[in-house]
């Protein structure tokens, strides 16, 4: 089943929007697993950002580790999606601002206890939505891919439900005909296991 899912993530490709979307909802379709993921996939990111403000590098870099983290996310979302991406984009430096204000104000102690908090809370939330609402584990083959693409996919999502916002006429009908696919995929799969 690994190598199953691992050959449909590179039919994926990261940055297809329609594919990643669709696998996204598919696998996010119990309210309250996707009110976890909703609300606490940022908080994640914020920490991270939060903490690396006190990495120690060997070398001096030209850019802190935390603003390279949230330029390099900020770039993929506007490959993805100049609208959505940019205001994505910019949510990334408001928290990259923030998270460095707060790394000042808090210091390295205060702020490793905010972040392991924060992460286990979130973290514990969101295996606990995937185990007993979708009742199937998260997709830890596709790490990478989720830490890039989830928070631009809920960011996505929010903007779809409150604005009826679409990147392009048409978006949300391909996305249902994939997720649709995604998920007759996994019965397939789920059926195959079983027998």
């Amino acid at each position: 089943m690994g190598a199953a899912k691992a050959a449909a993530a590179r039919r994926r490709g990261v940055l297809d929007l329609e594919a990643q979307f669709a696998f996204f909802r598919s696998q996010h379709r119990h309210p309250v697993n996707a009110a976890a993921h909703a609300l606490l996939t940022w908080p994640i990111l914020f920490t991270n950002l939060l903490i690396l403000h006190f990495l120690p590098l060997p070398l001096p870099l030209p850019v802190d580790p935390a603003l390279a983290l949230a330029l390099a996310y900020a770039a993929a979302y506007l490959a993805v999606d100049r609208r959505a991406g940019a205001l994505a984009g910019l949510l990334f430096l408001a928290a990259w601002a923030a998270s460095r204000a707060l790394a000042e104000r808090l210091g390295f102690a205060a702020s490793w206890r905010v972040v392991l908090a924060t992460q286990l809370f979130c973290w514990t939330w969101q295996f606990l939505g995937h185990g007993l609402f979708e009742r199937k584990g998260p997709t830890l083959n596709e790490l990478p891919e989720v830490f890039l693409m989830e928070p631009f996919l809920i960011f996505l999502q929010i903007l779809n439900k409150l604005f009826g916002y679409e990147p392009y006429p048409g978006f949300c009908k391909n996305v249902d005909k994939k997720m649709e696919a995604d998920l007759k995929e996994s019965r397939e799969l789920e059926q195959r296991k079983i027998t």
